[in-house]
């Protein structure tokens, strides 16, 4: 994924399928310097942490 996209999907009011290492997550922010998102697992009650962008994948 690219940064313009986890914007829009951040962004978006309707909950996106997006996925980090096979789990879906929850974008919270992302940085256009670091090219990173703060994300967190959506199943399960852990902190945010951060991710670069590119990670992410999209199931549409």
């Amino acid at each position: 994924m690219n940064v313009i996209r986890a914007k829009e999907i951040k962004d978006d009011p309707v909950m996106q399928d997006v996925y980090y290492n096979g789990k879906p997550i929850f974008i919270n922010d992302v940085n256009d310097d670091t090219q990173q998102a703060t994300v967190r697992y959506t199943k399960e009650a852990e902190d945010f942490f951060v991710v670069d962008v590119t990670k992410l994948t999209e199931q549409r």
